[in-house]
């Protein structure tokens, strides 16, 4: 018999941290139980924590193209690192979710520079020395959400497959593969977040029109659904892996939720299964954990609490969230 842990409560005024997330189209922080915006221009999206909090990598939207900008925590030496406007029409170029290197020396972020569908890419804190990291196969859709585990070794990341397929959670290792489907979902699943030891994952599942927050091993091994709110998006963990935060819909408009966390389950028996580049061809058998989405009964039950009123969250941009 499973010994029970101890209680855990949810109070949006003593969450532990600080959240960041885009609130009527401008950057906000919730800390302490209050928001304040951090931007005032409208235009800024998808913002993230460095790894010591000190920092926020954020994407600033033009009219044909983005780019990836640096600030303070607090707002401030705002800078830019890509430089993706032209007076050129089709030599404008997109860069989306920048994503920080477990160390904080470098970004990567999603750009088409070089392909028609989104690429991983990476660049330093100062501009300079961008190049690809990681391309898969053109006209598959592309990848989206890159996360890279603590050591540095493995890439949780969306592939789009090609034919009309879905969203999956996929995995592969630095520099040079395997890749590795973890999600196997019949209407999608996306919004990966690596927790902070880099052992789970929390993604959004698609079925139908509704939309909810499960977690994983980080071998996909252990799939378990955390809400049931059916329209809910972009998880991210808390420092110490308690909670979970996202956006869900209230009142025709997003907010800022809370749940607590369900024990992992142990990982799956290693099968042979196959193990393949997204929109290659044969795959080739590899010994590796099959992704199980068996149910779970946790001696704790999942929480969940409304954080924020009537914040206007915009959801694609999900929540980030430092000690």
């Amino acid at each position: 018999t499973a010994t029970p842990r101890p209680a855990v409560t949810i109070n949006p005024a003593t969450l532990p941290g600080k959240l960041v997330f885009v609130s009527d189209a401008n950057i906000a922080v919730w800390e302490r139980g209050s928001m304040r915006k951090l931007t005032g221009d409208r235009i800024s999206r998808q913002p993230t924590w460095s790894p010591d909090g000190t920092r926020i990598a954020l994407v600033k939207l033009d009219v044909n193209s983005s780019d990836i900008w640096l600030m303070n925590a607090d707002g401030a030496n705002a800078r830019q690192l890509t430089r993706n406007e032209s007076r050129i029409l089709n030599q404008n170029s997109w860069a989306f979710r920048p994503t920080w290197w477990p160390d904080g020396s470098r970004l990567l972020f999603l750009g088409e520079e070089t392909t028609n569908d989104l690429m991983v890419w990476e660049i330093g804190l100062d501009g300079r020395n961008k190049k690809p990291f990681l391309i898969a196969r053109d006209y598959d859709g592309g990848l989206d959400r890159p996360g890279v585990t603590p050591d540095g070794k493995t890439v949780v990341l969306v592939s789009y497959r090609a034919g009309g397929g879905k969203a999956q959670v996929w995995s592969t290792s630095v520099p040079n593969g395997p890749w590795k489907q973890l999600t196997e979902h019949a209407d999608g699943a996306y919004d990966p977040c690596l927790s902070p030891d880099g052992t789970r994952i929390a993604y959004t599942v698609r079925s139908q029109s509704s939309h909810d927050i499960w977690v994983m091993n980080v071998d996909g091994s252990g799939q378990q659904r955390v809400t049931y709110h059916g329209g809910v998006r972009g998880p991210c963990w808390s420092p110490d892996a308690q909670y979970l935060a996202y956006v869900a819909a209230e009142a025709n408009q997003f907010d800022l939720w809370v749940a607590t966390v369900p024990a992992a389950l142990p990982p799956a028996p290693p099968t042979a299964t196959p193990s393949r580049k997204p929109g290659a061809g044969t795959p080739v058998p590899t010994v590796e954990p099959t992704p199980t989405s068996l149910p779970v009964r946790d001696v704790r039950p999942v929480i969940t609490r409304q954080v924020t009123r009537q914040a206007q969250i915009e959801a694609v941009s999900g929540v980030a969230w430092t000690h």
